[in-house]
């Protein structure tokens, strides 16, 4: 039973470690809207509840990270900025440059 303890707390860890290190496939984007240069909101989480600590500029590019559907029924996208700045965008004022 130990032996069966320790194999599988080891291939846990040993799991956990590989997905740490793998890095995330970030697909680019950028910052869509109707006046180039507006403001545009950059939140805490995937809705417009949420605190909105800065803001990105239309035409910005950007890097998607994760993307799931808000309560709201929006899609969200978490981005990253070049400067390194990351937060959730709703998929309106999202343009993946992939598609």
């Amino acid at each position: 039973m130990k032996l069966t303890r320790y194999l599988l707390s080891s291939i846990s860890v040993s799991f956990l470690t590989i997905m740490a290190a793998t890095p995330v496939v970030a697909e680019p984007a950028v910052l869509a809207g109707s006046q180039p240069g507006s403001r545009v909101n950059v939140r805490s989480g995937p809705s417009t509840a949420t605190y909105s600590p800065h803001y990105g500029l239309v035409g910005d590019q950007v890097w998607i990270i994760n993307q799931v559907v808000g309560d709201d029924g929006y899609a969200w996208f978490y981005v990253r900025f070049a400067s390194g700045a990351e937060g959730w965008i709703r998929g309106d004022f999202i343009s993946p440059l992939g598609h």
